[in-house]
């Protein structure tokens, strides 16, 4: 029998048509999966690190009644990096080039995953362009202080250690596959065998989509370095929050001290039993939180 995620995924890039723009310098390529109505409101998800618009199909699959739109981030996926540093700021200064370039009828509701949950949550801290903000799995401290603090900084170390090597050396650890599956194993949460394995899946074929050894370098840096409670005083529409009570990268009680410095209306939707990986392992459960949500903000 075909896992539910995967059915929705399959779902997912039936619907999906490739477009590219340019934008911050890069040359962005997104997919647009049409709702089944024109007037549809719109989102636009951006993905966490390392990955790339296919992570987040599954949820896209289950809201045949939006608009949505998922690019893949600069210098990952099949978007073009930037000519410099890849970092949150930069990334900011991208997704409002990239809602502006989509040339909307009306404001997107804006959602962001992990890595993407940091760039989304700095871009709301500064603009105005979407009309409300969905964080998925919101890394809300430092990873250095989350509950996998002293793993994170065993990962700090491997990637220090892969930009010292000659670059194919380097590259060939980033992408090995000890570490792809190391790290797909310890944020899976499902005891779902058949679940798990099409998660794995998904990771070795996507985690080392990305364009070369500096990127996936800086990226690293950049996801380490910055958080979402940095910027979450500053909100000025309503937020979604989309937690694990399992995550390893924010503990619940992170979560719940970012949320409290939240001034708009919260909505959270926590999710006891699961880790980072909402997107995979819950995707028709995030999908309509995030529907009755929008629907709440007409």
């Amino acid at each position: 029998m075909t896992l539910v995620s995967e059915k929705l995924t399959q779902a997912a890039r039936i619907r999906g048509i490739r477009h590219e723009m340019h934008a911050a310098g890069t040359v962005t390529r997104y997919w647009h999966y049409p709702a089944d109505r024109v007037d549809a409101p719109a989102v636009v998800f951006i993905h966490g690190y390392r990955g790339n618009h296919r992570g987040l199909e599954a949820i896209t699959g289950a809201l045949g009644n939006l608009n949505i739109y998922i690019p893949d981030l600069p210098g990952f996926g099949e978007s073009t990096p930037f000519s410099g540093e890849h970092t949150i700021e930069l990334y900011s200064k991208w997704v409002g080039e990239f809602i502006s370039g989509l040339r909307l009828d009306a404001k997107p509701h804006l959602l962001g995953h992990s890595f993407g949950s940091i760039v989304v949550a700095r871009h709301a801290a500064e603009s105005d362009d979407f009309e409300s903000l969905i964080l998925e799995n919101p890394v809300s401290a430092p990873a250095l202080k989350g509950p996998k603090a002293a793993l994170t900084g065993v990962a700090k170390s491997f990637f220090w250690l892969a930009q010292a090597m000659p670059l194919k050396l380097g590259e060939g650890v980033l992408k090995s596959w000890p570490m792809v599956r190391g790290m797909s194993i310890v944020m899976t949460k499902s005891r779902n065998a058949e679940l798990r394995s099409w998660v794995h899946a998904q990771h070795d074929a996507n985690f080392n989509d990305f364009a070369n050894r500096r990127v996936a370098v800086e990226g690293y840096n950049a996801s380490v370095s910055d958080c979402v409670s940095n910027y979450s005083a500053k909100f000025k529409t309503p937020v979604l929050v989309i937690s694990g009570g399992k995550d390893d990268i924010t503990s619940p009680s992170q979560q719940n001290e970012m949320i409290s410095t939240i001034t708009p209306p919260v909505t959270h939707v926590d999710f006891a039993k699961v880790g980072h990986l909402t997107h995979y392992e819950v995707p028709g459960e995030v999908a309509l939180a995030i529907q009755n949500f929008i629907s709440n903000q007409g």
